[in-house]
């Protein structure tokens, strides 16, 4: 009974492992780096969106609140496409493997 149970027992922990790999193991398709990309240039577009804004503001004399609201759009901007590269790289990188 007991090596009945050893069995059983490692036959669920080998079972969830497997499982919890499998999403690492999943395939990345075109779309999916076609779709990367397009987040990409999005994000780009909005960090030209919020660099306009902060010179409209210097120039236009905004609080220094605003001015402040303006440099963290940016910084997110800029974190927000560090991000996407990473992904579009990895996804890229899984492609190529799994090709």
């Amino acid at each position: 009974m007991n090596k009945l149970r050893t069995v059983v027992f490692g036959s669920l922990i080998a079972g969830s492992l497997m499982v919890s790999a499998v999403p690492a193991m999943a395939r990345v398709e075109w779309r999916d780096i076609m779709r990367d990309r397009e987040r990409l240039r999005m994000d780009n577009e909005e960090l030209a969106r919020n660099r306009r804004q902060l010179d409209w503001d210097l120039d236009h004399g905004a609080s220094s609140y605003q001015l402040d609201t303006d440099h963290r759009a940016i910084q997110n901007s800029l974190e927000d496409i560090r991000r996407d590269r990473e992904i579009l790289q990895r996804d890229m990188s899984d492609f190529e493997d799994y090709s």
